[in-house]
Parts: structure tokens; C-alpha cells; sequence
């Protein structure tokens, strides 16, 4: 299956399912983590190598590096994400890796004004500029959010609260996004994949509404979508502990969702894949237990 796969980011969401993908299709995968100790507990990353790996220590990029082939490249969501980028290609070029997959964002090649798009874009440009052959994911929001984040109040209010008002989503399933991922990493004619950026949406654009109705349809439990302000939004994940970075790109994304940025359709998961895009009502009865 070639050589080695580094996977960075690879106890969250998207980077755990591309562990758990490039595994199951026999490929030799490491897994970048923040420490073994935790990450040893974690069934997502069962039987995978582990390395420790520190975005701003240039000694452990030099470990988690050796003898990869390839790189699947997510850095956290923070305003350092492009800086974490270019520290990531610095240490790709110097190990030699032939491919980088980077998980960007839907909206990267678009003059948004939204900060978190234009650290996805900068660190695009670092990878294009270093001269590694490259594909670049830009998905759409994850379905896996409303486990994630929206589960809490899901589980013990029955209810969604965003100030989304009845703005449209086309939510992506993140098992679509790691497919699309393994393909551009281990295709025999990888080679196609380089150079291109896809857009990866699910197949329907979504209100909140609609979506809390299909929760509800699956779970077999009265589900709601309560629209609040922005100012709520704020003060409730203040509470919570959010730092205010976060908290600001959050509100600013449910702003472009209100004008109808993550509304639009891209049929590229088929086409990468060769398997349509999994439905949200599809998502709802596998992860329905995650909401009782």
C-alpha cells in the first residue's frame, strides 16, 4: 500500500475517521497526537502508531516526519492555524513527502471577509508555494456538529439554538470527507488528485429547522431549532469558557450562513468517491443514539 500516511489532527472529528479509513483500507498510517498517555484510551485510534508531535516544536515535527511518504495536514481551529501550516511544510520538504492533503475550508478560494477562511487560504498559498504536489478538501459545515456541539442541549432540551435564522446548509457527512481524503492519498492514479481543491457538501442544503424536524423523525423525540441572537450566542458560550477567537469566528460564520454562503451543492464526493454523499436523515439514524 506505499509508505507511511502522517495524519496531524488526529484525535478529532474528520483526522480520527482518516486514522480509521487509511487503516481499514491496510495502509500504513501514523498518527500525529498531543500526547500517547491520552490518546492510547481512545478506541478511535486502536492498534494505529502513535507519535506525540507539537505544532511549535520543530524537534517533534522531525519525528513525526521520519520515513513518511505522505501527509494528511489539519491544524486546530486558532489564529495560529497558518503559522502551524507553514512550520508543517517546513518539515515536509526537508523529509521528502511527495503529497500533502490538506483539510481546508469551503470558501477558501472566495473573497470572503471572514478571518478563518483567509487563514485556510494563507496556508493553501504555503503549500502551493512549496512545490509539493498537493489537494486541497474544502468541506462544508459537519454533520457530526450536532453531536459534538448542539448534542448537550439536544439531550436535555430537546432543542437547537444557533442565530441562523432559516438560513440553508448543505451539511457534509465527515466519513465523506476522510473517503475523499483516502482516495486523493492512495489512489494508484493519485496523480489526478493533484493540484485540485474540492468542494465537498452533502446532497441537500438544510435549514435548521428542517434539520431539527429529520432529528426528530430518526430519534424518535420532539427536537427543535430555537433561532437566537447573536448576542446570546456570545454570552451562552462565554459561559461555557470559549475563548473570545473562537467565539468571534463562530458568530461570523453564522453571519455568512444568514446571506446564504453554505447553501451551494458540489457533486464532488461522487465524483471522487464514486459513492453519493451520505443524507443527513442517513447520518441522523446512524448517530441516533448520540442524541437520547
Amino acid at each position: 500500500m506505499g509508505g507511511t500516511i502522517l495524519v496531524t489532527g488526529a484525535t478529532g472529528t474528520v483526522g480520527s475517521e482518516v486514522v480509521k479509513q487509511l487503516s481499514s483500507a491496510g495502509q500504513k498510517v501514523r498518527a500525529a497526537v498531543r500526547s500517547t498517555t491520552r490518546a492510547d484510551s481512545s478506541d478511535k485510534l486502536k492498534g494505529v502508531e502513535l507519535v506525540e508531535m507539537d505544532y511549535n516544536k520543530s524537534e517533534t515535527l522531525t519525528t513525526a516526519f521520519k520515513d513518511a511518504d505522505k501527509l494528511f495536514l489539519l491544524t486546530p481551529g486558532s489564529s495560529k492555524a497558518a503559522e502551524f501550516a507553514s512550520n508543517l511544510v517546513t518539515e515536509a520538504k526537508k523529509a521528502g513527502i511527495k503529497h500533502i492533503v490538506k483539510q481546508s475550508l469551503m470558501g477558501a478560494d472566495q473573497e470572503v471577509d471572514f478571518d478563518h477562511i483567509h487563514l485556510h487560504r494563507k496556508a493553501e498559498r504555503i503549500i502551493e508555494e512549496s512545490g509539493i504536489p498537493f489537494t486541497f478538501l474544502r468541506p462544508n459545515d459537519f454533520m457530526q456538529n450536532f453531536v459534538n456541539f448542539y448534542g448537550p442541549s439536544i439531550r436535555s432540551k430537546n432543542a437547537i439554538y444557533l442565530p441562523a435564522e432559516d438560513a440553508k446548509v448543505s451539511f457534509v457527512d465527515v466519513r465523506d470527507i476522510a473517503a475523499v481524503a483516502v482516495k486523493a492519498l492512495t489512489d494508484d492514479e493519485s496523480s489526478r488528485h493533484n493540484g485540485k481543491a474540492y468542494t465537498l457538501t452533502g446532497p441537500e442544503a438544510l435549514s435548521y429547522y428542517q434539520a431539527a424536524e429529520i432529528l426528530s423523525n430518526e430519534t424518535g423525540k420532539k427536537i427543535g431549532y430555537v433561532n437566537v441572537s447573536e448576542e446570546v450566542l456570545r454570552l451562552g458560550m462565554k459561559d461555557m469558557g470559549v475563548d473570545d477567537w473562537s467565539i468571534n469566528t463562530f458568530a461570523e460564520l453564522f453571519r455568512l450562513y444568514r446571506k446564504g454562503f453554505a447553501s451551494q451543492l458540489s457533486s464532488a464526493v461522487e465524483e471522487v468517491t464514486g459513492k453519493k454523499p451520505i443524507s443527513f436523515s442517513q447520518f441522523a439514524k446512524d448517530y441516533a443514539q448520540a442524541f437520547k
